[in-house]
């Protein structure tokens, strides 16, 4: 099958000419999230009552039918944090006591709450070599827990958060039921049951997306794993199915365009199929034709270094664990080259690779990861980067600006019209109004491949189009593009600046000669040559964020223009490398 999905992808790649149109799901469901936030509210109210205690009871399991291996590798440097007595997440730490659970919730921000009470460091435990002593650290800690978060909670019961805390015991389950101490391997049974049958009322709270995606996964593994579980084994496989249905496009991207979203995906059917084999249970179909999927787009978005363009809000290092995931899944699809769902397209040529975001930003709920870069694009040749985009900055970095800063449409190689953003980034981190329709041409030529993407992010305040031409020619020594400004209302970019943008690789030093083009000299000792018809470039200071947290000096490019407004704004430009 495997074979016939990469036969079917390259006849795609390689047809003479593609055309596509992609457009935004502009409608925010603002009145179907109110109307779901209103009625948690009042849900919430009922969960606080003490007689809510009783419908939480039931069955008590006596035993775990298994515990599946988790696909993804922790992070044993953190792990070993937790044996010197200090939580570590993102730059946040807090020493562990007995009074840890109580006083994280004043001192802690909510994102730390969050990932402690998810017991995702559960994975970091399960990586270290002492795993004896792991074992009393998690048993300890949960013991802790225990004694408060056993009883319900708005924050530690919401639906996502308390998903991802059952998914971690099953999968870590050696780490926090190998004890001889009956009774509190009893209170921990309990509480795994107590928490699903509470999940199985507000499932729903859950956001679009990935939220679904592991909410559906604790209730099915919750079903396999627990006796007497059909119920939740039924609930969770149907909405697992219809949520990867709507989540997971037809070319394998995710609805949110960020493939560390998809990855996580990926993770989660892994641990419902390894969970489903250790039960010696049928396994339904879907899963690995969903497995099978997935994997061309993961690796249609990866350099040849191993590294993830940024495009849709992942960042270069993907996700801790992307290639044990991937092997994982046991996916053998080549990676996609013409995503039409999704808008990414793909050409490699010799060792050269371009990886182009020809999309229009994700519907208006799920794009807080994601930035305003349509036509963004990021250039590679073999195990080195030539052109990249910024990356997504966490909050919580050294730079606490820079978050919001790296999502706009000038950190990315792009053209810029008037210093402002080909689409809004919003006061509540979405994005909003701007690009709404894409529409990509993809050519295969004599001696080279083109895609051209043209959107209307501009259109509505300028009254233009962006047009951008991208040409790798088969040698993959040559990259030639073309950005073009036209529209029916030209007169409206009278006077506008309009800003080209190369962002440059830390590993890419930049000199601009005698005659105005840019030299590139990477550290493998390339040269290439950046010259532009009609314009001058100039080399100025940029940042690279491979991680999240860790923002790094770099160069880019900039070609700035005014427009007349009388006659359409063509700059054509491009990327040579010179033979030494």
């Amino acid at each position: 099958m495997t074979a016939a999905i990469d036969k079917i992808a390259g006849f795609v790649s390689a047809a003479p000419l593609s055309r596509s149109t992609l457009r935004r799901d502009k409608s925010r469901h603002l009145i179907l999230s109110a109307a779901k936030r209103a009625s948690r509210v009042l849900r919430e109210w009922g969960y606080s009552l003490k007689l809510y205690e009783f419908r939480l009871k039931g069955r008590h399991p006596l035993q775990l039918l298994g515990s599946p291996d988790d696909p993804a590798p922790g992070n044993a440097t953190l792990g070993s944090a937790i044996f010197g007595g200090d939580m570590l997440y993102e730059g946040e730490s807090h020493p562990l006591h007995e009074g840890f659970w109580r006083s994280i919730e004043n001192n802690a921000t909510p994102a730390f709450r969050r990932y402690a009470h998810s017991f995702h460091w559960l994975q970091d435990l399960a990586h270290v070599g002492d795993q004896t002593k792991a074992r009393d650290a998690a048993e300890t800690i949960l013991g802790w827990w225990l004694e408060t978060g056993d009883i319900w909670d708005r924050d530690v019961w919401r639906a996502v958060t308390l998903a991802r805390r059952f998914i971690n015991w099953c999968a870590h389950a050696p780490l926090i039921l190998s004890s001889n101490d009956l009774v509190y391997r009893s209170k921990v049974l309990h509480a795994m049951a107590r928490q699903l049958r509470h999940l199985s009322r507000c499932h729903q709270d859950a956001y679009e997306g990935l939220p679904q995606v592991y909410v559906a996964t604790a209730l099915t593994l919750g079903g396999l794993l627990l006796p007497g579980g059909s119920a939740w084994l039924s609930k969770g496989l149907r909405l697992l199915e219809r949520t990867t249905k709507s989540f997971v496009l037809p070319d394998g991207g995710p609805m949110s365009r960020n493939a560390a979203d998809v990855i996580r995906t990926m993770q989660m059917l892994v641990l419902v199929r390894n969970t489903y084999v250790e039960v010696n249970a049928d396994l339904p179909p879907w899963i690995q034709v969903t497995l099978d999927r997935i994997a061309p787009f993961v690796r249609a978005l990866r350099h040849g270094d191993g590294s993830f363009a940024h495009i849709g809000g992942v960042s270069a290092e993907g996700g801790h664990g992307t290639d044990a995931i991937l092997a994982a899944s046991e996916a053998k699809g080549k990676a996609i080259e013409n995503a039409i769902h999704t808008g990414v397209q793909r050409i490699a040529a010799n060792a050269s690779c371009l990886i182009v975001d020809a999309g229009t930003p994700p519907p208006y709920l799920l794009s807080g990861n994601a930035a305003a870069a349509t036509g963004a694009f990021e250039f590679s040749i073999g195990q080195e980067r030539l052109v990249v985009n910024m990356g997504p900055a966490s909050p919580r970095g050294p730079l606490p600006d820079l978050a919001q800063m790296a999502r706009t449409t000038a950190a990315n190689s792009t053209l810029v019209v008037g210093d402002t953003n080909s689409s809004r980034l919003t006061d509540d981190g979405n994005i909003g109004a701007g690009v709404s329709e894409t529409q990509t041409t993809r050519e295969t030529l004599d001696h080279s491949v083109s895609v051209k993407v043209i959107h209307n992010g501009y259109e509505r305040r300028f009254g233009v189009l962006h047009e951008r031409v991208l040409e790798l020619e088969n040698t993959g020594s040559r990259l030639k593009g073309q950005d073009r400004l036209s529209g029916r209302k030209l007169m409206k970019l009278t006077g506008e600046t309009v800003t080209l943008r190369f962002h440059l690789h830390p590993g890419v030093q930049a000199f601009k000669a005698p005659d105005g083009r840019i030299s590139l000299e990477t550290r493998g000792g390339k040269t290439w040559i950046f010259d532009i018809e009609g314009a001058k470039a100039e080399v100025e200071d940029s940042l690279y964020l491979a991680q999240r947290d860790k923002p790094v000096a770099s160069k880019q490019i900039i070609v700035t223009s005014k427009a007349d407004g009388s006659s359409p704004l063509l700059l054509t430009w491009s990327f040579s490398e010179i033979s030494v």
